[in-house]
Formats: structure tokens, sequence, C-alpha cells
């Protein structure tokens, strides 16, 4: 489950980046790309810390049992 939230915050990232980078190439757009990206990549960024902090949380208890 731990991978599968952090895998999920990755491809969020990569969609926060893949908007930014639209944004960027094509000036036309609304300005909602960019704070899209950015929201993308505040949310990826969560959901992937929650990934690292289950898998973490995981591991102490793999280990205490």
């Amino acid at each position: 489950m731990d991978k599968m939230i952090l895998s999920v915050g990755a491809v969020l990232i990569a969609l926060g980046i893949g908007f930014l980078v639209v944004a960027s190439m094509d000036y036309t757009l609304s300005g909602a790309y960019t704070t899209g990206g950015y929201l993308w990549l505040v949310v990826g960024a969560i959901t992937a810390g929650i990934g690292i902090k289950v898998n973490r949380s995981s591991k102490e208890l793999d280990a205490m049992r």
C-alpha cells in the first residue's frame, strides 16, 4: 500500500510539472495552467510525503514484531 501511495504522489508531481511546462511553452493559455501546475505539485508532494511516512512506520512495525 505504501508503494502505491508513493507512486501516486510521483504521478501527481509529474502532472504538475507537465502543466507548468505546457504553460511556459504557450503563453496564450490561461493562467489557470500555471496555478494548476503549482496545485498538483503541492498535492503530489503531500501525497508522496504521506507515502514515505507510511513506509517508515510500516518498517518500524515490522521491526517490533
